[in-house]
């Protein structure tokens, strides 16, 4: 038999979708910062700054609750497409947006959309791999495409917002036009897809409570460092201005986080040892924690580039270890497990630029980073501890069995 071409490997369904999780987070980072910029044209506070992010957050945090499990029973392809279409709308209303309070109005919106997009794609993702390898490396490749498309974004942004204020936004409903139709040439996502017979890619190997701790460790750890990151998106913008720095440059270093997270993701994806071990979250949250008390005493452009890198790598960390815990079980369930794995991290979108705008409007623009290191440290020793209260537990259960057994 011929060899497969290798144009057709490199293009499975899996890899269409890997390719839309680029165009969708890369249009999703061009219209973040372009919101920033456009609430500082129309006069917005730091709080109303914050409250952009806030608003868009908390709705993508309620919303992925849901449609994850709509997804496992109605299919992946058709919240995919509403997806596309709402987002395109909603951003190119934002040209028309006069007003920080017309901004805060369809910034909800926008969080709503995206969130029929994640969930269902990830399940969708774990639905195409066959065998636990094949999850694995889906799951590496997927984040190492998305984080390309959260990463040149914003530098995206700030250049088109060189032309026009309109330019980005535009740019951001072409690439959903083009996204939408693409996303119809995926294979599977339907409601009555299933994986083969047989087929589950990742079989429980370890006790059910285990798996369950990780799970539960990862989600507290990944909170924190989108806590980081969303509080980052909507601080230094600002911040950045004040210091004298163009658009174009704010891009890039705020970029500097997903590069830092785009170098983990590279690792992990070759390597499996990291699984089911407390330290690599201890040591991703001690780096992110380095990485915000760098970016409090930073003020300069390289200063604040090492600081949300290293912040980044330990964001690296958590998100990964986060989405392959929860796409552990059944095909039938990860749609609503991948749900609650971006429900988490929205929540760290929610509250990041929400206190952080609240303590940079109250305090100064360096003091957020200050906070994002402490929630940092704080969920370190939440992670230690909660391990060693389970620890202690499994300890006197065995001695209770061995002397149960020596009776």
């Amino acid at each position: 038999m011929a060899a497969e071409p290798a144009a057709a490997r490199g293009f499975t369904p899996a890899r269409r979708l890997i390719v839309g999780a680029l165009v969708m987070d890369l249009a999703v980072a061009v219209v973040g910062l372009a919101v920033q910029f456009k609430g500082q044209v129309l006069g917005a506070t730091p709080l109303q700054l914050g409250l952009l992010g806030t608003f868009s957050s908390l709705a993508y945090t309620i919303f992925c609750l849901f449609t994850g499990t709509i997804s496992d029973r109605q299919g992946r392809r058709l919240l995919t497409a509403v997806s596309c279409i709402g987002c395109g709308i909603v951003w190119l209303m934002l040209i028309r947006a006069d007003s920080p309070v017309r901004l805060l109005a369809l910034m909800p919106f926008s969080g709503a959309f995206i969130a029929m997009f994640w969930p269902p794609t990830q399940a969708w993702l774990s639905q195409l791999s066959d065998t636990q390898r094949a999850l694995r490396r889906n799951i590496g490749d997927f984040n190492l495409s998305w984080t390309v498309g959260l990463m040149i974004g914003p530098p995206i942004a700030g250049v088109l917002w060189g032309y026009s204020q309109a330019v980005p936004f535009l740019f951001a409903g072409g690439c959903m036009v083009a996204l939408v139709v693409f996303m119809q040439t995926v294979g599977g996502g339907r409601k009555r897809d299933r994986a083969p017979a047989g087929a589950d890619p990742t079989p429980l190997r370890h006790d059910p409570a285990l798996v369950r701790h990780f799970l539960h460790l990862a989600w507290i750890a990944n909170f924190a460092a989108w806590f980081a990151r969303g509080l980052t998106n909507v601080v230094f913008p600002k911040l950045g201005s004040d210091l004298g720095m163009s658009e174009g440059l704010i891009g890039t270093v705020i970029a500097a986080f997903l590069a830092g997270q785009l170098v983990v993701f590279i690792y992990l994806r070759k390597h499996s040892g990291w699984q089911w071990r407390l330290w690599p979250l201890l040591v991703a949250l001690a780096s992110g924690c380095a990485g915000m008390v760098l970016s409090y005493f930073a003020r300069t452009p390289m200063q604040f580039t090492i600081g949300l890198g290293l912040s980044g790598m330990g964001g690296g960390v958590t998100y990964f270890a986060s989405l392959f815990y929860s796409l552990q079980g059944h095909v039938s369930s990860r749609g609503a497990s991948s749900g609650i794995h971006e429900a988490v991290l929205g929540s760290g979108i929610f509250l990041g630029p929400l206190v952080g705008g609240m303590v940079a409007n109250s305090v100064d623009l360096h003091s957020p980073f200050l906070l994002a290191a402490a929630v940092f440290a704080l969920t370190g020793m939440v992670c230690w501890v909660v391990w060693q209260m389970r620890r202690r537990r499994v300890q006197a259960e065995a001695r209770d069995a061995l002397g149960v057994a020596s009776e």
